[in-house]
C-alpha cells in the first residue's frame, strides 16, 4: 500500500514538471510583436544579451560597438541562474492599427535590482529613456500592492524599437516581459489585490491560532509556526511592496533562508525527529545551522563586495534547499504509517514542497521563469497554513476528548474504590450488628428473663427486692431497644427514607396504643428514595423516640399528632401533643431536651420546641439532605 501511494506521488510530482516545460510551448511568445485594433494582452520574448563586465551604455548598443552578439530569444520565462551579470534585453513592437496605441509594458517580477527601458519610434530618432525600476523603487507608491513593475508606453504606428538593461546583484536573476492594456492592467492589478488579501487572511487568522495554542498548551511547537508563519508574511508583503521599507533587497533574501530554517525547526518539532528517527533529527540540526551561516556568510561577502563567491555561495544554498525539501518528502512519506504527524506533515507540505522546487530550479536556470510558480508557492503556502490550523484543531479536539475520557475514567476509578470502601466498611458494621444481636442482644434478653422469672418468685416474700429486679427488667428492655436501634441504623437498606418511616410509624403505634392515647400519624407511605446516611437517619429517629416518650411520661396528653415530610432537599418532623405543657422560660432543660438539640446539631438541623402552661408541647426538627 506505502509503495503504491508513493508511486501515485512521484507519478504527479513528474507530472507537475511536464506541465510546467509544456507550458511555454503552448503559450508562445515573440521577439517581434504586433498590435492591431483587436489587442489585449502578450508576452514579449526579447533577445539578450550578457554583459560581463558592465561596461556596454545605450550608446554602445545604439552605434553596435559591443563585443559578443544578442542571442534570439526563444521564451519570455527568462531565467538566467545566479549569475549577477547586467543582461541587455531588446525586442520590437509592431504598431499595425492606424493610431497611436496606448499600452502598458509591465516587468513581472518585483525583487530586482535594477531595470531601466528606452525605447526608439517609427520616426528614426534617438532613442529616449523610459525610466528606471528595481529595487531602490520598491516603495514607490505606484507600485504597491502589485508584483512588478509597469512602464506606460505609447506606440506610434510602425516598428517601436525597445532596449531594456537589467540587473540583479542579490540572488537569481530572472523575469518576464508582457503588454497590456489599460483595461487588462487594471484587471491584473485587481487580481493582484484579491490573491494578497486572501493571502493575508489565512496567514493571519494562522498567526493568531497558532499564538493561541501556544497559549493553551504551552508547546514551542506552535511558537516555531508562528515565525515560521511570520517570515513568509514578511517575505510575500515584500514581494507585493508593503513594507514599507522594512526589509532591504539583501534582507529579502536572508527571510527567504530563515523561513526555510522556521520550517526546520518547526518540523523537527512537530514529529518529534528526535524519537521517531534520531539520526534524521541530527541531519536536520545540521541543516539548521547551514542555512544560519548561509545567512550570515551572505550578509558579509555582500557588504565587502564578493559578488563571484555571492553567486556560488547562492548556487551551493539553492541546491541545499533542494536536498533538505526532498528528505522532507522522504521523512513524511517513510513514515507515512508509523505517524499520525507524519500524515499531516505530507499532507500540507506536498504542494508548497513541489512550487518550491520549482522555484529552486528557476533561480538555478534549469527551468524557464514561469508565472505560474510564484502563484504555485502563493497557493502552498494557503494550502499549508490552511492543512496545518485544521490538523492542529481536529488534533486538539481528539487531544481534548481523550483528556475528558480519561478524566471521566479516572473519575469512575476513585468512584470504584469509593464503593469498594464503603463496602467494606459495611461489611463492618453488618459484623457489628450480627455480633450485637447474637452475643450483647442475646445476653441482655437473658437478663430480662431471669430478671422477670426472679421478680415472680420474690414479689411477695421480699418487695425491696422486687422493686430492684423491676429496675434491671426496665434497664435490661431499654438497652435491647437502644441495640435494636444501633443494629437498624448500620442495616444497608435500598429505601432508608421509608424503611426509618415504617419504624416511626410501628414505635408509636406499640407506645400510644399501650398508653390508650388517641394519635394522628401524617407519614406517607410513598416517600421518595433517598440514600440517608447512618448519622442521619440514626439521630432523626432517636429524636422522634425522646419527643415520643417525654410527650408520654410527662405531658399527661390525651391525643398526639405526628408529621414527617419531605419538602425539596428537607426533611422535617414534627410532634405536638395536648397535654400541661410547661413554662419554658422557668423550667430548667434536661438531658432529653439537651440530647435532641446535640444531635440535631450533629446533622446540620434545626431543632425547635414550643410550649407552654396548658397549651400542649410541639417538638419539630428540619434536616438538609442534600449535605
Amino acid at each position: 500500500m506505502l509503495s503504491s501511494l508513493r508511486h501515485r506521488l512521484l507519478f504527479r510530482t513528474i507530472s507537475v514538471f511536464a506541465v510546467l516545460f509544456l507550458y511555454p510551448r503552448i503559450a508562445g511568445a515573440q521577439k517581434l510583436l504586433t498590435v492591431n485594433a483587436d489587442f489585449s494582452s502578450a508576452w514579449i520574448s526579447p533577445d539578450w544579451l550578457q554583459n560581463t563586465n558592465g561596461d556596454i551604455s545605450i550608446d554602445n548598443i545604439i552605434s553596435g560597438s559591443y563585443a559578443g552578439s544578442f542571442r534570439p530569444g526563444k521564451s519570455p520565462y527568462m531565467t538566467f541562474g545566479t549569475d549577477q551579470s547586467p543582461y541587455w534585453l531588446h525586442f520590437i513592437i509592431r504598431n499595425t492599427d492606424s493610431v497611436s496605441r496606448s499600452l502598458v509594458l509591465r516587468v513581472n517580477r518585483k525583487n530586482i535590482a535594477r531595470f531601466e527601458l528606452w525605447q526608439k519610434k517609427p520616426d528614426g530618432g534617438s532613442p529616449v529613456y523610459l525610466g528606471k525600476v528595481g529595487a531602490d523603487r520598491h516603495n514607490d507608491i505606484r507600485y504597491e500592492l502589485t508584483d512588478g513593475f509597469q512602464f506606460p508606453v505609447m506606440l506610434p504606428k510602425g516598428d517601436n524599437e525597445f532596449w531594456a538593461k537589467t540587473s540583479n546583484h542579490i540572488g537569481s536573476m530572472y523575469l518576464n516581459l508582457g503588454l497590456y492594456t489599460p483595461e487588462d492592467f487594471g484587471m491584473v492589478s485587481r487580481r493582484n489585490i484579491i490573491l494578497l488579501g486572501i493571502f493575508l487572511g489565512v496567514m493571519l487568522v494562522s498567526f493568531v491560532f497558532s499564538l493561541v495554542l501556544f497559549i493553551q498548551y504551552r508547546d514551542t511547537m506552535y511558537v516555531l509556526y508562528a515565525i515560521y508563519i511570520l517570515n513568509i508574511l514578511i517575505r510575500e508583503l515584500y514581494f507585493y511592496s508593503v513594507d514599507f521599507g522594512l526589509l532591504s533587497h539583501l534582507g529579502h533574501q536572508c527571510i527567504s533562508s530563515m523561513i526555510a530554517a522556521t520550517y526546520g525547526l518547526f518540523l523537527r518539532r512537530f514529529l518529534r525527529l528526535w524519537e521517531l528517527a534520531p539520526k534524521w533529527d541530527r541531519l536536520v540540526r545540521v541543516y539548521i545551522g547551514g542555512i544560519t551561516v548561509c545567512v550570515v556568510l551572505i550578509w558579509l561577502l555582500e557588504s565587502t563586495g564578493q559578488k563571484t563567491l555571492l553567486q556560488y555561495l547562492f548556487a551551493v544554498v539553492n541546491v541545499f534547499f533542494i536536498l533538505f525539501t526532498l528528505n522532507a518528502l522522504y521523512l513524511s512519506l517513510w513514515y507515512f504509517r508509523k505517524s499520525e504527524r507524519a500524515r499531516l506533515a505530507l499532507l500540507a507540505f506536498m504542494p508548497l514542497s513541489l512550487a518550491f522546487i520549482a522555484i529552486l530550479l528557476r533561480n538555478l536556470a534549469f527551468i524557464p521563469s514561469y508565472p505560474l510558480i510564484q502563484h504555485a508557492v502563493l497557493v502552498g503556502f494557503v494550502l499549508e497554513v490552511l492543512v496545518f490550523t485544521i490538523g492542529f484543531s481536529r488534533w486538539h479536539r481528539s487531544v481534548d476528548l481523550d483528556r475528558n475520557l480519561l478524566q471521566l475514567q479516572l473519575v469512575m476509578e476513585q468512584q470504584q474504590k469509593q464503593l469498594a470502601i464503603k463496602e467494606a466498611e459495611q461489611q463492618v458494621k453488618d459484623q457489628i450488628a450480627r455480633d450485637l444481636h447474637d452475643d450483647v442482644a442475646a445476653s441482655m434478653s437473658s437478663i430480662r428473663i431471669l430478671s422477670q422469672v426472679a421478680h415472680a418468685q420474690v414479689a411477695q416474700k421480699a418487695p425491696e427486692a422486687a422493686a430492684r429486679l423491676e429496675q434491671i427488667i426496665r434497664n435490661a428492655q431499654s438497652t435491647l431497644e437502644s441495640i435494636s436501634d444501633l443494629i437498624w441504623a448500620v442495616k444497608p437498606n435500598p429505601d432508608y427514607l421509608n424503611d426509618m418511616a415504617d419504624r416511626m410509624r410501628e414505635y408509636a403505634s406499640k407506645v400510644l396504643d399501650a398508653k390508650d392515647i388517641d394519635y394522628q400519624m401524617d407519614i406517607p407511605r410513598n416517600l421518595p428514595v433517598r440514600n440517608l446516611d447512618i448519622a442521619t437517619r440514626r439521630n432523626v429517629y432517636l429524636i422522634f423516640k425522646e419527643a415520643v416518650n417525654n410527650a408520654v411520661k410527662y405531658s399527661n396528653c390525651t391525643r398526639m399528632e405526628i408529621s414527617l415530610q419531605i419538602s425539596g432537599e428537607t426533611l422535617t418532623l414534627s410532634v405536638l401533643d395536648n397535654g400541661k405543657g410547661f413554662d419554658m422560660a422557668t423550667t430548667p432543660k434536661g438531658n432529653g431536651l439537651g440530647n435532641m438539640e446535640k444531635r440535631a446539631g450533629d446533622i446540620s438541623g434545626v431543632f425547635r420546641m414550643h410550649a407552654g402552661p396548658g397549651t400542649g408541647t410541639e417538638v419539630s426538627l428540619s434536616v438538609p439532605l442534600g449535605r
